[in-house]
């Protein structure tokens, strides 16, 4: 599936057919315009689109409005189109339409440089918002009439991914009291919020989805705690260093081995177990089999560990 044509690729190709379509039936005498804002407003969501389509039309606007004024003081002159470039994102920034700059300063400069003799700047500047507004039109309809984006199943398809890799993780953390190299599950965590937030933007199209996007919420909130309990065994476990005793709170030398500090390290990597395996039960996940003491100790702190249960984690959402 690396090198199929994605469904967003072919509801470009069906926008810009559309666009060109209508163009021709109005004959409108730049449909390039129409074709570039249909390109730019199909987003991978039907909200996105209409958000870059509304932040384009607002440019849009402030770009004809300005390039007019300008436009009948003296088209094509360099330091007018100049002067209106400052004017353009002064009001863009004025307005805080700062994702509106860039099209509102193209559409200024096409008015003042693109006006053939004796065309009217006024009729230019029109068209071009009417442009536009096609282009935009015809990409949110499109993206929401035509196999709009299934969301939740790639919120599914991401929650599968995370939920195996924190499984296989955790299992190896804990199995072999420390060692194990868990930053991937930042990424892993990040994509699928990226989908909740694209999903959530939408969620107005499906309300009844509510109580599902509450419950997804908190298991990103277990997703961090977990992780976060991890990351302290594995600077619990790894090589003393300053930096790791000081995030831990913990008083200690970086000269020391872990078996100087007692049962203060003991009580605190219990601790961090009790809580991982509490947040693996509460997202569903397989619980370890075998909980070992952390590498660092000596073979009496060991003996030490398997003489105490873990500390109760009072953790609360």
């Amino acid at each position: 599936m690396k090198y199929a044509i994605g469904m967003r690729n072919i509801k470009t190709a069906l926008a810009v057919f559309i666009c060109l379509f209508i163009s021709q039936a109005l004959h409108l005498q730049y449909p390039f315009y129409a074709v570039i804002a249909t390109i730019i407003a199909m987003e991978n969501s039907v909200t996105n689109s209409y958000t870059v389509g509304k932040n384009r039309v607002m440019g849009t606007i402030v770009g004809a409005i300005c390039g007019l004024a300008f436009a009948l003081i003296d088209p094509y002159s360099a330091f007018f189109s100049a002067i209106g470039i400052v004017v353009v994102i002064y009001i863009c920034n004025l307005l805080q339409w700062n994702k509106s700059i860039s099209i509102a300063s193209i559409v200024f400069l096409a008015i003042m440089l693109n006006l053939q003799p004796g065309e009217s700047p006024w009729f230019y500047g029109m068209n071009r918002v009417i442009d536009t507004l096609i282009g935009i039109g015809v990409a949110v309809a499109v993206n929401y009439l035509v196999f709009p984006p299934k969301h939740e199943r790639q919120m599914e398809h991401r929650r599968k991914i995370l939920r195996r890799h924190f499984t296989q993780l955790a299992h190896e953390l804990l199995g072999q009291g420390g060692g194990v190299h868990i930053s991937s599950l930042k990424a892993d965590m990040s994509e699928l919020e990226k989908v909740y937030e694209t999903y959530t933007s939408e969620f107005h199209l499906n309300k009844k989805k509510r109580t599902m996007m509450e419950h997804l919420e908190e298991e990103i909130d277990i997703y961090h705690n977990t992780y976060s309990h991890m990351r302290q065994l594995r600077l619990l476990t790894d090589e003393p260093s300053l930096e790791a005793t000081n995030k831990l709170d913990v008083q200690f030398t970086s000269s020391r081995p872990l078996t100087s500090h007692g049962e203060d390290l003991l009580m605190i990597y219990r601790y961090h177990v009790r809580c991982i395996l509490q947040e693996l039960q509460r997202l569903g996940l397989m619980l370890p089999r075998k909980i070992a003491p952390p590498m660092n100790l000596h073979p009496e702190g060991k003996q030490q560990y398997n003489n105490n249960k873990p500390s109760v984690c009072h953790n609360k959402m």
